[in-house]
Order: structure tokens, then sequence, then C-alpha cells
């Protein structure tokens, strides 16, 4: 009778557990990529674009080509965005140096946040100098990223300016849209 009850037990628990485990459609996604190269003696965009690689899933696809290398100094300013009836600017417009956090990575600021993710599908996992063009292959948004930075549903826009010797390069905007 014991095993029974154990048995009934066990069966409504993990019922319960599926039930809340959200297999369907990710909540957040890509929406939109922006790319342009400020100098196109110093770089260029080869590849800027999205691929949708399921239902509801889009991948990040960014190649540049680097003419000026090696790069020793780089700066970038992050930028968050939330679109109302326009995109206004969200909790943070930060500039750091870029070298140093690839070195010393804070995994709980938003730099890092952003930093992590770009990390898993890049070429970017060492500090400099960077000899070698930038690829970024299949990042997915995953709904795991915003963990430690939960925001509400709406569209929002991160744009990373990089800057190579303390001149603007490269613009990158990124628009996430987060469903509910």
């Amino acid at each position: 009778m014991k095993s029974t009850t154990w048995l009934a037990w066990f069966s409504v628990t993990v019922l319960l557990l599926l039930e809340s485990v959200d297999c369907g459609k990710p909540k957040s996604r890509f929406n939109n990529l922006k790319c342009e190269s400020y100098d196109l003696a110093f770089s260029k965009f080869k590849k800027c674009k999205l691929n949708v690689v399921g239902r509801g899933v889009v991948a990040l696809n960014v190649y540049i080509n680097l003419f000026k290398v090696p790069i020793y100094n780089v700066n970038i300013n992050w930028s968050f965005w939330r679109r109302y009836n326009t995109f206004q600017p969200f909790l943070y417009n930060i500039s750091s140096n870029f070298c140093e956090l690839v070195a010393h990575p804070n995994m709980f600021t938003f730099e890092g946040l952003v930093l992590k993710a770009i990390m898993t599908r890049s070429n970017l996992n060492h500090t400099c100098p960077y000899d070698h063009d930038i690829i970024i292959d299949n990042l997915v948004f995953y709904d795991g990223f915003l963990n430690s930075l939960p925001l509400p549903q709406g569209e929002y826009k991160v744009k990373l300016l990089f800057a190579a010797d303390k001149i603007w390069r490269l613009m990158v905007e990124v628009y996430i849209l987060r469903e509910e």
C-alpha cells in the first residue's frame, strides 16, 4: 500500500513540474539587425543578417573583415533602448575598454551578460590584440540570457559602438522582441 501511495505522489509531482515548464515558443528572439562601418579602410561587414533556424528561433550572423590589424586598443559603448512610440534610452549607456572587459569579465553587469552571450558563438574569446576577422555564427537569443536582468514585454535595441585607437569605427544594432 505504501508503494502505491508513493508512486501516486511521485506521478502527481512529475506532472505538475512538466506543466510548469514552458516547452513552447521562446519568449525572446532577435527581431532585426543593423550593421554599419564608419571607416571602410579599417573594416567592412561581410555578413550581417538574421536566419530563422526553427519555429520562433532566430540566429544572428555577423562577419567583419578587419583590414588594419593587429588592433591593440578597443573601446565599446553599450546602450540599451526600449521602444515606446520611438526607441528611448532604457537602463544603460556605458563606455568601457573592451580589451580589459574580455580579460576580466564581470558576469553580473549588463556588459557581462551581453559578452557572455556573444562568447558562446564567436571568436572573440581572447583579449587584445585582435589580428583576425570577427565572426559571430548562429547566435540565438535564449531567455536564459536574461536571468539576472528580467525585462517586461516589449521591443528593445542594444546598440554597440566600437572604437579602435579612440576613433569610432563600427556600429551594430541588435533588436530584440520580448513576448510574454
